[in-house]
């Protein structure tokens, strides 16, 4: 299996005629890149006028050291009686009130509803046998009194789950999901909703109701999607940790852009059900629900209380991973660097990008005592059209169908729903007149377009080779090191020209691993670099062990406050010439800090 995954990889000795044809394709490769960039640098300019012209030259400031907390630690403070529910959710309720004016990450609120919550956490905590009930223990109730965010297309009772359809608006939903339920019952309070892209398709997160969610290290740039309003709120401190999915990428790329903590899960590990577009069947298994936290300390614990109670993880076996007895793969692109990063779908990889995976590679080896092995997969530049194939020929209701769902047809299947013209509504788009984003109606009108049988059955068996061959390779503990994604953040709107990047996140839903998206600091631009780590089969505990062991070494989340005090823009550009930050306070020992006297507000 490994021969076959790896076989393009094998040199054939070259005449004369083979060396001048390869060194005219190479000619035309590095052309082709060069007029690449020429056109990406123009595009950005263009669209510049759709957004701000300039990068702001300061974000609120955080006015509370507990902003800056884990969970697990607010969870402490909050039983040792160091800070109330109730104030903590007033500190984030003010942070959100400063910020969301700017980023547009959080769509509904339920300020009351978490206050009322909150205070009521309040008088169980200061009852006389709280300390002493086994029912309110660290171990039942982890996250007790502790405020998030959640994705808004997950099913929160009493608010909206429109998924940025218009026709959804005024949609209530009647319960919980299971994962909300889950949270709520390990004692979490939801304040808000985040935003997302339309029906939660795009990794761009703007839609019709809610409008543009912004990078808090440059307005100007993507948050990613679609779960991008939730990675925003996270990294601007409006939220310490919140609920995403994913099924492309839609944890992790915005985890990225946004300089946060991601995990997307293994198969079957978190329960799906509660959300809209809903999940079937089919998509059960590459879909995951996932933790989008601030600190790398918050991933498992709130794992924990999202998965199935009765599921293949132990959470409860303590484990200590030695980074030296780990085997670690780098592999540094989706197969095509023997032509310098050029792909037919994606773009090349960014310089800076690869040198922070170059980083992680050299401390591992260096500091951890780890070794390193350097590869390249030639089967994952077909990561794309795998992804294709399997998700858009698995049964699931079509795209147009989901687009006819408003707030009067809810209780109704959507495989009952009548397909959308997609083409009315392209005609109406050119009006002005359509009630949907650009990107929904390509995408209903190219599912019209059927795929040959015979591409479709080369490309499952491309897929299930694929599989075999990564699940073989990450046997045991074994992780592998991936990027996350061709470049930094890149400006509103230019996904458009860029559409197929996500192939480097969606292949690994294709192959039901688990991946823990992890920050690497600052670009010269001021915009996070990051790196995937991906495990077998229900290795969660090791990507997200090794997360931990790299936050520790590079920093973790950045503050964009910091961020902008020590970047300074240049009037147009926005390039920075100071050097990378590093976190501070992610190096905080914040258990001492639980354990120790109150902490000044």
């Amino acid at each position: 299996m490994a021969e076959n995954a790896t076989r393009r990889n094998v040199k054939l000795p070259m005449s004369w005629f083979r060396q001048i044809l390869v060194l005219s394709i190479m000619y035309v490769i590095v052309v082709n890149k060069i007029l690449r960039g020429f056109v990406y640098i123009s595009l950005q300019w263009i669209v510049g006028w759709f957004g701000p012209k300039k990068p702001i030259k300061e974000f609120p400031p955080v006015r509370s050291t507990f902003l800056k907390m884990p969970a697990t630690t607010l969870a402490k403070l909050i039983r040792t009686r160091q800070i109330t529910s109730t104030e903590l959710v007033e500190l984030y309720i003010d942070r959100i009130v400063d910020v969301n004016p700017l980023v547009n990450a959080i769509v509904q609120t339920a300020f009351a509803k978490a206050l009322d919550e909150a205070n009521r956490v309040d008088e169980l905590i200061s009852s006389e046998n709280f300390d002493d009930d086994p029912k309110y223990s660290a171990e039942k109730v982890p996250f007790l009194g502790v405020p998030i965010t959640c994705k808004e297309i997950i099913f929160v009772k009493g608010l909206s789950a429109t998924a940025g359809l218009k026709g959804r608006i005024g949609h209530v939903c009647k319960e919980d999901a299971e994962v909300v339920k889950s949270m709520r019952a390990a004692g979490a309070i939801i304040i808000g909703l985040t935003n997302t892209s339309e029906l939660a398709m795009w990794w761009e997160s703007h839609n019709p109701v809610y409008g543009f969610t912004c990078n808090p290290y440059d307005l100007r740039c993507i948050v990613g999607g679609s779960s991008g309003g939730e990675a925003a709120s996270v990294a601007s401190a409006c939220s310490v940790m919140g609920i995403g999915s994913d099924i492309g990428g839609s944890i992790r790329m915005p985890a990225f852009f946004n300089g946060v903590f991601g995990h997307k899960p293994s198969p079957f590990l978190v329960p799906n059900k509660g959300q809209f577009p809903g999940v079937t069947q089919q998509s059960d298994m590459y879909l995951g629900l996932g933790p989008i936290c601030r600190y790398a300390d918050d991933l498992e614990p709130m794992l924990k209380c999202m998965a199935y109670k009765d599921g293949p993880i132990d959470f409860n076996q303590t484990l200590n991973y030695d980074m030296s007895k780990i085997k670690f793969i780098s592999i540094e692109d989706d197969g095509w660097s023997q032509f310098d990063g050029w792909s037919v779908f994606t773009s090349p990889i960014d310089r800076e990008l690869k040198l922070a995976q170059r980083r992680v590679v050299n401390f591992l080896e260096s500091s951890c005592g780890a070794k390193v092995e350097r590869k390249e997969i030639m089967l994952l530049r077909y990561s794309l059209p795998i992804w294709m194939a399997i998700i858009n020929n698995n049964g699931d209701p079509k795209f147009s169908q989901f687009c006819s769902s408003n707030k009067d047809n809810t209780d109704v299947s959507v495989y009952e729903l009548p397909m959308k013209n997609m083409f009315f509504e392209l005609l109406k788009k050119l009006w002005g007149k359509s009630d949907h984003c650009t990107y929904v109606i390509i995408t209903g009108l190219m599912e019209r377009i059927p795929m040959a049988k015979a591409s479709l059955d080369q490309l499952l068996a491309m897929a299930k080779e694929l599989r075999e061959y990564i699940h073989q390779l990450l046997e045991g503990d074994t992780v592998i090191i991936y990027p996350s994604h061709p470049m930094t953040a890149p400006r509103h709107h230019m996904p458009c020209f860029t559409c197929f990047n996500f192939a480097y996140t969606g292949i690994w839903n294709i192959m039901g691993v688990p991946v823990t998206q992890v920050p690497l600091g600052l670009d010269k631009n001021g915009l996070p670099l990051g790196v995937q780590i991906i495990g077998g089969v229900n290795q969660d505990r090791l990507t997200i062990a090794v997360a931990r062991e790299l936050e520790a070494a590079f920093g973790g989340w950045v503050d964009p406050t910091e961020k902008y005090k020590m970047y300074k823009y240049e009037p147009i550009r926005g390039m920075s010439i100071s050097p990378r930050l590093h976190n501070s306070a992610s190096q905080t020992n914040f258990a001492d800090i639980a354990d120790s006297t109150p902490v000044d507000r």
